[in-house]
C-alpha cells in the first residue's frame, strides 16, 4: 500500500499564487498513476499526497495582485490546526507579504509563524518558494542552514533575517537536511520536480516533467543571480 504524505500549504493575504499552484499540481501527479497518459511510468508509486490550505481565517485568501487575481478558499485555520494537534508531513511555504523595504519589518501573520514553529520539528520536510524563506527564517527553521530565496529580494531578505543563516546567492534551489528552499516563483516547480526525484526516482520525475513541459535544470542553474547583480 502506498504511504500517504500530508502537505500543508501556508497561506495569507499577499501570497504569490504561482509559488504553490504549479508545484502542488506536480506533487498531485503522484495520485494519478493509473491514468492512461501515465504509460506505465507511474505504476506502483510508493506515495500518495493530500493537501490542506491553511490561513489565519477561513475567508478567501487574496494574492498580492488583489481581487483581479483568483482567490483561494482555505481548508483549515492555523489556530484550528494547532487545537486539533494535527501534524503534517510536509510544510510548503510560498511567498507571503514581504518585509518592508525600508525597515525590514515583517507583515507575515503571527499565526503563520507560530504554525511553522510548531510543525517544523516533526515534519518530514519543510519547503519554501521565493520569499517564503523569509517565513522560515522568522520561525527559526533556517538557523545554521544554507538557503536561498528570490534574487530580486535577496539583499532585503538577508538584511532582515538572522546572521546565522548562510544565504546562497546563486542557486535555483538549496537542500540542507530536510529543509528545501527555492529561488523565485517558477523555481518552485523545479524544486518540486527535484523533490519527486528524491522521493521516488528520476524516471518518475522525468515523466511528470514531460507532462508539464518544464525544461530540466540543476540546482545551480540560476541565471537570475547574474541578472540581479548578486554574482
Amino acid at each position: 500500500m502506498p504511504q500517504t504524505l500530508s502537505i500543508a500549504v501556508c497561506l495569507s493575504d499577499g501570497v504569490t499564487l504561482s509559488d504553490f499552484i504549479t508545484p502542488i499540481e506536480i506533487l498531485a501527479s503522484l495520485n494519478s498513476g493509473d491514468r492512461p497518459a501515465s504509460k506505465g511510468a507511474m505504476v506502483d508509486l510508493p506515495y500518495r499526497v493530500t493537501f490542506d490550505y491553511l490561513a489565519p481565517t477561513m475567508a478567501p485568501v487574496v494574492s498580492y495582485q488583489g481581487l483581479l487575481a483568483p482567490t483561494l478558499n482555505p481548508t483549515l485555520t492555523y489556530v484550528d490546526c494547532a487545537a486539533a494537534e494535527k501534524q503534517f508531513d510536509i510544510i510548503w511555504v510560498p511567498a507571503g507579504p514581504g518585509p518592508d523595504f525600508g525597515t525590514g519589518v515583517s507583515h507575515i501573520p503571527e499565526e503563520e509563524i507560530a504554525f511553522i514553529v510548531q510543525q517544523a520539528p516533526k515534519a518530514k520536510y519543510v519547503m519554501s518558494v521565493c520569499t517564503g524563506a523569509f517565513q522560515l527564517a522568522l520561525a527559526g527553521v533556517l538557523e545554521g542552514k544554507r538557503a536561498t530565496t528570490n534574487k530580486l529580494f535577496f539583499k532585503t531578505i538577508v538584511g532582515a533575517t538572522s546572521k546565522n543563516i548562510q544565504w546562497v546567492p546563486q542557486a535555483r534551489w538549496v537542500i540542507d537536511g530536510n529543509v528545501w528552499t527555492s529561488s523565485g516563483v517558477t523555481a518552485g516547480s523545479d524544486m518540486a520536480l527535484a523533490f519527486v526525484e528524491h522521493l521516488i526516482s528520476a524516471k518518475v520525475a522525468r515523466h511528470i516533467r514531460g507532462e508539464f513541459e518544464i525544461p530540466e535544470v540543476t540546482e545551480t542553474n540560476d541565471l537570475f543571480a547574474v541578472f540581479h547583480g548578486l554574482v
